[in-house]
């Protein structure tokens, strides 16, 4: 279960626990850990957010994070499709654990100029030959998933505006040669106010980070978000037109 960290945050090590912090949180994470037992213990007092598998809590940050945010969002880790059925928020004792992973995904991902939160600590809680994980990020403020903004009743902007914010996000990863191989709806985040520019990406416990002059990725990404957004189409009873990609395709090739 041994993992690298990158620079500036410190390796933990409990009874049956493992994590590790930003430096500055790591006294905080040491003692809630010993006083809660798993950081979702430490975050059920906090406010639900929507979106993905599991419900992610935002909270007061209680010590300086990485980017100095004022609140902090601490999820669970949870299985997606058939193997959630198996093994729900459990994970095989097998390669690095899925928040050292996402450590390194992110801090690559952020120098290399991808708008995601920072990562703030992080818990792997051991089980015979499984684990469960916890991962707690800076919060960003004033926004929702693309998912959420795009089937609201009261839309923030056209959904041709979002989904060129989309497109151009998609672009930025690719330029930056981050492969998010899970994107979807409910893991880019985009502002709750009109006409605001930024979008991030979330959840990138899956990513590749490929070396700065590999080949670019030819549209996997694209793909799969439009995959997840006819599926959301249907479950909301939306059609999509067959012209419906093109603001996202528009962004992407601004972007690119």
């Amino acid at each position: 279960m041994s993992a690298e960290l990158v620079a500036d945050y410190l390796p933990l090590e409990q009874e049956k626990t493992r994590g590790f912090a930003y430096a500055a949180a790591a006294p905080w994470l040491e003692a809630t850990l010993r006083h809660q037992g798993t950081l979702r213990a430490w975050a059920s007092s906090g406010t639900p957010l929507g979106g993905g598998r599991t419900t992610a809590r935002a909270l007061p940050a209680p010590v300086n994070g990485p980017g100095g945010a004022t609140d902090w969002v601490c999820r669970a880790y949870r299985r997606g499709g058939a193997a959630a059925l198996l093994l729900g928020d459990r994970y095989l004792r097998a390669g690095e654990p899925r928040p050292f992973a996402e450590l390194r995904a992110s801090s690559a991902a952020r120098a290399r100029g991808v708008r995601t939160p920072a990562v703030v600590a992080a818990a792997v809680y051991l089980a015979g030959p499984f684990y469960r994980a916890d991962l707690v990020t800076e919060r960003v403020p004033r926004v929702r998933t693309l998912a959420d903004a795009l089937f609201a009743a009261e839309p923030v902007a056209p959904p041709s505006e979002l989904l060129i914010g989309a497109g151009r996000l998609l672009a930025s990863l690719e330029r930056a040669r981050v492969m998010h191989r899970d994107l979807n709806a409910t893991n880019i985040l985009v502002p709750a106010e009109p006409f605001a520019p930024d979008f991030w990406v979330v959840d990138l416990d899956r990513c590749t980070v490929l070396p700065p002059h590999a080949p670019p990725p030819a549209g996997p990404m694209r793909r799969r978000l439009e995959r997840s957004l006819v599926k959301l189409g249907r479950r909301h009873r939306a059609s999509w037109r067959s012209d419906a990609w093109e603001p996202l395709r528009r962004g992407y090739e601004d972007g690119a």
